[in-house]
């Protein structure tokens, strides 16, 4: 409140209100994605947008349900109990309350840094998955069909199953559906359209389109309800709503009964609902921050979405996380301040109070449609291509995480993705680059004799480490230098460049210690030069500073210069 100004009232008043329009559309199919009831979604909205308000980091982020949370408590709890039953909304809340106690536990003790425990590849290709998991999941309820389930093996059966009896295909909800996509897909067609012609302003044209689906839903509820009445074709509807304390009540009273194997059998969901939810809400806060030179507190959104969820639990029970396209309107209607997430829970706790009765006249095949359309834009190849272009380890890492998710699930496919990225990074690290390096003639710059014309001191070879050592690359590092040495028979005097090492553990002084002994043997004499300051002082707590007293050197030069004259 300090740093608020009051220029920014205008703004911060217009995003909220348009958030709020916004979020009735998303929060009611997130939460129909998830396996519960759709009021859940909306009542999960309202305590989570005024907690990451007031403790988390970011002025633009929007928080609520979003699409891959909501596809990884469906593929959690849908083997645990039956979708939408008490059960199934007792769990729910479990992972939403789990999901927030960890995040708040990770931000006290400052662990914010853990948001790099996740790769771009490793998000990138989670995301993708999800994307095309929900995707063809929605094909069900689009259709009026039974869950076809959450993996690829499992909706190609059921898939299967369906078209072979076409009787089990509900006229109703394929119209409503289909009629609804292309609803979804051409009117922000004409929004833009009709924003060039009219001359609209980008940000006015981009609220427009995103306001498109609360429009859809609104004319899909009226189309249903001529539909039962004057013909025989009836889409499925969401059907009546309880009450945001009802719901409550009734997931509360439910938790007793949950069995210590229940409870068990939600501790990795937690961990990885918690993480995802957490890696995804900081990139997006990130991005935004760039754009307009802000700080993001790793930490303080750690808080601020640990909060947020203990806040879905209390009234909805639905884990909540910072979400892309709300967050992108929210930015565009010209939210400045948290201030517009306060404005956002108002209104929305406004609308609530006199939409409920609404809500039960809405069909599903139209929040299906909401869903897909939704979703659509998260199945992007662009960063795999990228990502095969630079680094084929990356791509794997990409590729491993999307079939693991496509095939098995999303814990496979964290835990695939996660493994395939810290096995490549050990592996690169095991194999340092090193160079056997001279001088560029005139200059005290010292570069690879395979890629410069540079000029060498007889009897002297010159290596550079550009890699800290450690037990995990020492041995390929003594391997790689005793090659170099026999490749100059004549060399006498060796020279260590260390200035790319930034850490050398017990393990690899020991072996330099033996490595020196052996060069020793053989008549050579080793030399360090350019070791960094806290290498060094690590190093003067062990034997390696005193053995080299008198050989290590500040820079390469001086090293070529002491060496010159021996």
């Amino acid at each position: 409140m300090r740093q608020w100004q009051r220029a920014w009232l205008t703004g911060d008043l217009t995003a909220g209100l348009v958030v709020a329009v916004m979020l009735v559309p998303q929060s009611l199919a997130y939460a129909m994605l998830a396996g519960l009831p759709p009021q859940v979604g909306l009542f999960a909205s309202l305590l989570p947008l005024l907690a990451y308000a007031v403790f988390g980091s970011s002025g633009s982020l929007s928080v609520g349900p979003a699409a891959i949370t909501s596809l990884m408590v469906a593929q959690s709890l849908a083997p645990l109990a039956t979708p939408g039953s008490l059960t199934y909304q007792a769990m729910a809340w479990c992972l939403a309350l789990g999901s927030g106690l960890l995040m708040l536990l990770m931000g006290v003790l400052r662990l914010g840094f853990l948001s790099q425990l996740l790769s771009r590849p490793v998000v990138q290709g989670f995301t993708v998955a999800s994307a095309i998991l929900i995707f063809a999941g929605q094909v069900a309820p689009l259709m009026g069909w039974p869950s076809l389930g959450y993996t690829v093996p499992e909706m190609l059966w059921s898939a299967w199953k369906q078209v072979s009896t076409p009787s089990d295909v509900q006229a109703g909800d394929a119209l409503m559906g289909l009629g609804a996509l292309l609803a979804l897909g051409v009117g922000p067609r004409m929004v833009s359209a009709l924003g060039r012609l009219s001359h609209w302003p980008v940000a006015g044209v981009q609220i427009a389109s995103r306001l498109w689906p609360l429009v859809v839903l609104v004319l899909a509820t009226l189309v249903a309800s001529w539909m039962g009445a004057q013909t025989d074709l009836h889409p499925a509807l969401v059907g009546s709503v309880g009450r945001g304390d009802a719901v409550a009540g009734a997931t509360w009273s439910t938790l007793a009964s949950l069995g210590r194997d229940d409870l068990r059998g939600l501790v990795m969901p937690v961990l990885l609902i918690g993480l995802v939810s957490f890696v995804s809400s900081v990139s997006v806060a990130q991005a935004f921050a760039l754009k307009r030179g802000e700080r993001i507190d790793a930490d303080r959104e750690l808080l601020g979405l640990g909060l947020a969820n203990v806040g879905g639990a209390v009234l909805g029970g639905m884990p909540v996380a910072g979400g892309l396209s709300r967050s992108v309107v929210n930015e565009a209607a010209g939210a400045r301040s948290p201030l517009a997430g306060i404005v956002t829970a108002v209104l929305l706790g406004l609308l609530l109070l006199t939409m409920m009765p609404v809500l039960a006249y809405l069909p599903k095949a139209a929040l299906a449609a909401v869903i897909i359309m939704a979703v659509a834009g998260l199945i992007e190849w662009q960063a795999l291509r990228s990502a095969w272009r630079y680094d084929r380890a990356e791509a794997w890492s990409f590729l491993s995480t999307a079939v693991g998710v496509l095939l098995i699930g999303f814990e496979a496919g964290i835990m695939l993705g996660m493994a395939w990225s810290m096995g490549a990074m050990i592996w690169r690290h095991s194999q340092p680059h090193m160079a056997a390096v001279g001088r560029v003639p005139g200059t005290e710059h010292f570069r690879n004799m395979a890629r410069h014309q540079v000029e060498c001191l007889p009897g002297v070879l010159m290596v550079r480490v550009d890699e800290s050592l450690d037990f995990t690359n020492i041995q390929r590092v003594e391997q790689r230098l005793c090659e170099l040495i026999h490749g100059q028979t004549s060399s006498r005097l060796v020279v260590l460049l260390l200035s790319a090492v930034n850490h050398i553990d017990h393990t690899a002084m020991q072996s330099l210690l033996e490595l020196d002994q052996a060069l020793k043997d053989q008549g050579k004499t080793l030399y360090l030069a350019e070791i960094k300051g806290p290498v060094m002082d690590r190093l003067q707590a062990g034997d390696l500073a005193r053995r080299f007293e008198g050989r290590c050197f500040m820079s390469a030069q001086q090293a070529w210069t002491a060496l010159s004259c021996v």
